[in-house]
């Protein structure tokens, strides 16, 4: 009986200590986000589940981000964001916004939100799942984010609820790593004739 008693508690011990060494999801995302310096991706952007935008996503390091949809365009440098509707014909240009989650800059939400949020790891469907719920006072703009990882340890899916209870998810797929996109592909001239807003 003593000897059942101590294989049970072996079998409980090793099944604990397995679970533990294998949700290492967050860990295997930021290894495998280190190693990138710029990537495209197809996009698409969700809201309770109805498509919004779809389009071609590109990501440089230092928060240089593209997002080239069928009306608008997205622009950033890390420092300055331009917004482009291609059917008003109107360019509205604001500052970065880095403690903002909804402007899904890869970078703090992989690297620096775990740090100021509790982090729960799980499978959707046999799909890894993150969680992060931000701590009182850690400035981050939503409720909770969701990050679902693909079979590269890449980005899946990212669900974000705003503090307001909207939920956005912003979807990506056909990945192309370190590419080397130029510079000039995160800055953005308005087109002649275009009407410029600039609340920066």
């Amino acid at each position: 009986m003593k000897n059942i008693f101590k294989s049970v508690i072996i079998i409980l011990f090793a099944t604990i200590l397995i679970n533990a060494q294998g949700t290492n999801y967050l860990t295997n995302l930021q290894n495998k986000f280190s190693k990138i310096n710029d990537l495209s991706a197809d996009f698409s952007e969700h809201t309770y589940g109805k498509i919004d935008f779809e389009g071609k996503f590109l990501y440089k390091k230092e928060n240089h981000l593209k997002f080239n949809l069928k009306n608008l365009v997205v622009v950033s440098d890390g420092e300055t964001n331009w917004n482009y509707n291609k059917k008003q014909n109107k360019v509205i240009i604001t500052k970065f916004d880095k403690e903002n989650p909804s402007a899904v800059s890869l970078e703090r939400i992989i690297n620096e939100f775990p740090t100021k949020c509790n982090i729960t790891e799980s499978k959707d469907n046999g799909v890894p799942l993150i969680e992060l719920k931000p701590k009182a006072n850690s400035g981050i703009k939503a409720q909770f984010i969701k990050i679902w990882l693909n079979n590269e340890n890449l980005v899946k899916k990212i669900s974000i609820k705003a503090g307001s209870g909207t939920v956005l998810e912003f979807g990506f797929t056909n990945y192309k790593i370190n590419p080397g996109l130029p510079e000039s592909e995160f800055t953005f001239t308005p087109p002649e004739g275009s009407k410029v807003l600039d609340i920066r």
